[in-house]
């Protein structure tokens, strides 16, 4: 029988070896995001042109509305500016209209605003706004003659907005209008306050014109 041996003179027990990470299988590396098929993505696309096509006119008359109003909009916030400058600045400020009238393709129309002499100003489709010596623009306005473009036709050639109180020497309507669609009108009154109206009540909430 052998002698045992005290506990404390034995060597320590180690851990056993750690193992190596599992590495991943090799499908998981060969695994990649898989995005659209060429089948999938001609799928998309018929869907989206046959929802395009159904919805036609409608969508089309909608975007032209939409278009309207915000010229309509815009030469609102024109008049606006012309009264307000002829207010702050005590002096007159002149809204002049202009451009080509003869409906070719590449015609339009176009209005400046501007200090100094009535007539001091004109504006150009093609360039900034031509003034003379003593006439000062503050902004111009243009747009060309297209189908589902709107254009801006005002009964009167000028308007001058008074430095002193903001009134306007000859009072005048200005129609912001679309061939299909309708119109929306500034009637500009002597005092210089603008009431608007539109032809047809789909176009905004203006009421509608008498």
């Amino acid at each position: 029988m052998s002698p045992s041996v005290p506990s404390s003179l034995l060597p320590p027990l180690l851990p056993p070896p750690l193992s190596p990470p599992l590495s991943p299988p090799l499908c998981a590396l060969r695994a990649t995001p898989r995005g659209f098929s060429l089948i999938e993505a001609l799928v998309s696309v018929a869907i989206v042109a046959l929802l395009a096509l159904m919805a036609g006119p409608d969508l089309r008359d909608w975007l032209w509305r939409q278009r309207l109003a915000n010229l309509a909009q815009a030469v609102l916030g024109d008049l606006q500016l012309a009264r307000s400058e002829a207010i702050q600045g005590a002096r007159n400020v002149i809204l002049r209209f202009g451009g080509d009238e003869s409906g070719l393709a590449g015609s339009g129309r176009c209005y400046v605003l501007h200090t100094g002499p009535v007539g001091g100003c004109a504006c150009r489709l093609d360039a900034p706004p031509a003034c003379d010596a003593g006439a000062q623009a503050i902004k111009q306005a243009r747009w060309q003659r297209a189908r589902g473009q709107a254009e801006v036709v005002s009964n009167v050639p000028s308007m001058l907005f008074s430095g002193r109180q903001g009134t306007v020497s000859v009072s005048g309507t200005l129609e912001v209008r679309m061939a299909g669609i309708g119109a929306v009108r500034h009637v500009v009154h002597i005092t210089g306050r603008v009431r608007s109206c539109a032809t047809e009540s789909a176009l905004s909430r203006l009421p509608r014109c008498a």
